[in-house]
């Protein structure tokens, strides 16, 4: 029923549409406040209130207070009268998601990315996941409201085509993920970065509407994501990595991602460990495996490995003079930061933000909200999920 409501044209259409998507962002809305919102006849509004309750997507939740007379009615989405699908795809693992229309996750599964993890063999697990799991939620493909995709980029969004480094599988140079995924939904799929479907999951949780949001995914690299005024800052290229580019040291050129990436990290943990008297049971080698490095350097981490936290704590530094500099050019009103380092080690965190707020020019007038990102639900798979609702309601 929503596709039917979606794929109408007319007036009458346009401003049902008008009054769904105001429901949905109030959660709960009386009539008197949506002819406010609206700017509708109060003839306009009813019918179009009937209509969508007839087409089964809204509801009367209950009754206001009343102040005399009959309680006025609080109208209400139905939840599961459609279903998005929102995948995060990565280099390391892939999450997809099934929301309803509330965005509440009825659904998830994830798989880690391997060397056999191609795109012709992530993209058919990915129908396969779906699939299946549509068949043991009992949701019927005809109830999806559309597919969501967030990933790494360069990417392009109207050809539906990433251009991805660094998996490790082979392949990732040139995938037509949305016309390959459209050979088995027929439905409409979208595609952007995955830190900026993370940027508009905090606009969810936030109850953002027009703020702007910056949301920072650090690890292996740095991919931001930004909402200006609630609308998503696209980068030409598709590229969120970036603003990693930034260079922080002038004399060597060198740039944030130089500094704060695990790359840098697990080699300079090698080279003081070298460098030190103390003893460890595990020595790494700068040719051994960098992700068995960052295990050792997490774990280390929450052993209080003073040496490991040194290492991490000069990161922390320069990561926070590189978010100084984006909040100086961004002004947002909320700063998300999203990385494993944050979870394994708080003082991570605390440090990034402090050196952040002692660049930030004239932080007692900006003063922008410093989260951490939530540990619940993956934040790009459901961002996906708004950013299908978005393209479709508008």
């Amino acid at each position: 029923m929503v596709e039917e409501l979606l794929h109408r044209h007319s007036p009458k259409f346009y401003g049902m549409k008008e009054v769904y998507r105001c429901i949905h962002q109030e959660n709960f809305i009386t009539k008197a406040e949506l002819l406010k919102r609206t700017n509708m006849k109060q003839t306009t509004v009813v019918r179009h209130l009937d209509a969508l309750k007839e087409y089964g997507l809204i509801r009367i939740a209950s009754y206001d207070e009343s102040s005399g007379g009959r309680p006025p009615a609080l109208y209400a989405i139905e939840p599961e009268a459609a279903f998005i699908i929102g995948i995060a795809l990565s280099r390391v693992e892939t999450t997809i998601t099934i929301v309803n229309m509330s965005f509440q996750p009825v659904a998830s599964e994830t798989f880690q990315m391997t060397e056999k993890h191609t795109p012709s063999h992530t993209i058919s697990l990915l129908k396969e996941t779906i699939a299946s799991l549509l068949e043991e939620h009992h949701i019927d493909i005809n109830a999806l409201l559309g597919i969501g995709i967030g990933t790494v980029g360069p990417l392009d969004r109207k050809k539906g085509i990433m251009y991805p480094e660094g998996f490790v599988a082979p392949g990732w140079h040139k995938v037509a993920i949305v016309e390959e995924m459209k050979k088995t939904f027929q439905t409409d799929i979208f595609l952007e970065n995955g830190a900026n479907t993370a940027a508009l999951y905090e606009s969810l949780r936030n109850h953002g509407g027009n703020k702007t949001i910056l949301y920072c995914i650090s690890g292996w690299g740095l991919r931001c994501g930004v909402l200006a005024n609630g609308a998503i800052m696209q980068s030409r290229k598709g590229d969120a990595s970036s603003f990693g580019e930034m260079i922080i040291d002038v004399s060597s050129g060198r740039t944030l991602a130089s500094y704060i990436s695990y790359h840098q990290i697990a080699t300079e943990v090698v080279r003081m460990i070298k460098a030190s008297e103390r003893k460890t049971d595990f020595y790494p080698d700068l040719n051994d495996n960098k992700n068995e490095i960052m295990e050792y350097v997490l774990e280390e981490l929450k052993k209080g490995n003073s040496v490991i936290e040194n290492v991490v704590l000069e990161s922390a530094y320069y990561y926070g003079i590189g978010l100084a500099n984006m909040v100086n050019i961004l002004h947002p009103e909320v700063v998300v930061l999203n990385s494993e380092l944050i979870h394994v080690y708080p003082a991570y965190y605390h440090k990034v933000i402090h050196t952040a707020e002692a660049f930030i020019f004239q932080n007692h007038q900006q003063e922008p909200l410093f989260q951490q990102a939530e540990d619940a639900e993956n934040p790009i798979s459901v961002g996906a999920c708004a950013l299908t609702f978005q393209s479709k309601i508008g």
